[in-house]
């Protein structure tokens, strides 16, 4: 029985070392907030050059970010593996693909621009204040006893 208790303090112990060292640097929401942003500006309102250079700054951006994030903590944590924080990140998802569809068809359908306007400070605002959130949520579920 003793050995049990002395596994399970060794499980919440790497659990707890584990939250602690997935804190995202305070410009990760940020940036990640402007290339959402930028992809959803660039797509409804750019022509196709401007599309596919969008696209390349897009993914390039992602890939630096995800690297950095990954060199910071030595792993890397899928939003749609991460347990108790997974809803928030399907509904910034939910969230990206909804403003990015209505306005690409507003601009694209109606030559309503100012939607994409609109919608690309609600995605960068929405990134930062879920993906912190997110962030919390997943340290609060990895010190949680197991």
């Amino acid at each position: 029985m003793r050995d049990a208790r002395e596994a399970l303090a060794a499980v919440g112990s790497a659990r707890s070392a584990a939250a602690d060292r997935l804190v995202t640097p305070w410009w990760y929401h940020p940036v990640l907030g402007l290339l959402v942003a930028g992809f959803v500006l660039v797509y409804a309102l750019g022509n196709l050059v401007v599309i596919v250079a969008g696209i390349v700054v897009y993914f390039v951006g992602l890939g630096m970010l995800m690297a950095a994030y990954k060199n910071k903590t030595g792993i890397w944590v899928s939003g749609f593996r991460a347990g108790a924080a997974t809803p928030l990140a399907l509904v910034l998802v939910g969230l990206y693909l909804a403003c990015m569809i209505i306005a690409i068809l507003l601009a694209r359908l109606a030559s309503l621009d100012w939607v994409a306007w609109v919608a690309a400070p609600v995605l960068f605002i929405a990134t930062v204040v879920v993906g912190r959130r997110f962030d919390a949520a997943l340290r609060a579920q990895l010190r949680e006893q197991p």
